[in-house]
């Protein structure tokens, strides 16, 4: 269209000047200056016409298409066909929008959903899409230029709507992996007869009401405290059977000391019984006598031994301790009789 403005008013001008010319050159004298400069003037706006109509042809029919990008002909609001990229030659009054047929990459903020309890439910993903190099043409003559605002955002919204509300609202968090698998794969599927391809759906993050976030956060908090308490109620009991068992350990040891202080008893007591048979079986009279003299102290002077003991002194074993020069002490040894 501008090409076609700028060509007429290249003829508007360069016509006017032609006749102007033309018409110098017809009025004067063949020969003459007049004639000359109408000459001039008709010489130039040919030169002019072709300049700029040959200019402004060249710079509208030249296009040049960046790597990754296709571009649609137009032709009078016809799409007539596409070029490739790299320098392309249409015609002066065609037009060319270009279109990327790279992964693109377009981010969804705010995207409302419901979950089985209809709870709010919002969220971000980002979505990665390619558009066939072959297709670009047909999706433009079918759907248009703005293709993406008629077939990929609606969508967006419609799958996460319908893969939401088949979940709690408590299990929405957890099976986020599930639901992002099933969107993409509806979108994908559903544009596919469009030329479009999903490479991948992201999901960025998933949000709630405030009022659900302040319940779910009560509930944490909860669910610690019960954790907490549970823990100390373990503990507490590790703490009861540490000690029973400790004291059980002490009553088995006190048990145990107990049994070996009764052996070590029985044990001496059968001990004393037998040295005592033994001192019984080895003791006669005369030893016995014996001994008893021996316990004598020494500043003994008179012994009072009951009679009819049947014991006999030998006086020599009484003055035993005495030296060769002392002289035998007296000790007078009187027998009693115990009457009836």
């Amino acid at each position: 269209m501008v090409w076609f403005v700028s060509v007429a008013i290249a003829i508007v001008l360069c016509g006017v000047a032609f006749l102007f010319g033309r018409a110098m050159r017809s009025e004067a004298e063949p020969g003459s200056p007049e004639a000359d400069r109408g000459l001039i003037v008709i010489v130039l706006a040919i030169i002019v016409f072709v300049i700029w109509v040959g200019a402004h042809t060249a710079l509208s029919a030249l296009k040049q298409i960046e790597a990754g990008h296709v571009g649609v002909v137009y032709q009078f609001g016809e799409i007539v066909g596409q070029r490739g990229e790299g320098l392309q030659f249409v015609a002066p009054w065609q037009e060319i929008r270009t279109e990327s047929i790279r992964v693109q990459r377009h981010r969804f903020d705010n995207v409302s959903g419901f979950s089985s309890e209809t709870q709010d439910v919002i969220v971000s993903a980002t979505v990665n899409y390619q558009v066939d190099p072959g297709a670009v043409q047909e999706l433009y003559r079918t759907v248009g230029p703005n293709w993406f605002d008629t077939l990929v955002e609606p969508r967006i919204n419609q799958f996460f709507k319908a893969e939401t509300v088949k979940y709690k609202t408590v299990d929405i968090a957890p099976n986020r992996e599930e639901i992002r698998l099933a969107v993409q794969d509806k979108l994908d599927t559903d544009l596919r007869r469009f030329s479009i391809t999903i490479t991948d759906l992201l999901i960025d993050n998933i949000d709630f009401n405030a009022d659900f976030k302040r319940s779910i956060e009560e509930k944490q908090i909860a669910a610690q405290n019960a954790l907490r308490e549970q823990e100390r109620i373990v503990q507490s009991q590790n703490v009861a059977i540490q000690r029973e068992e400790e004291a059980k350990g002490e009553a088995n040891a006190e048990i145990e000391r107990a049994r070996g202080a009764a052996e070590a008893i029985l044990l001496r007591a059968q001990a004393q019984a037998e040295a005592n048979r033994l001192l019984d079986e080895s003791l006669t009279a005369q030893v016995i006598q014996w001994l008893a003299v021996d316990k004598l102290a020494p500043t003994i002077d008179i012994a009072l031994i009951p009679s009819g003991q049947g014991i006999i002194l030998d006086p020599a074993t009484l003055l035993g301790n005495l030296d060769e020069d002392d002289e035998p002490a007296s000790i007078p040894v009187t027998t009693t009789t115990q009457g009836n």
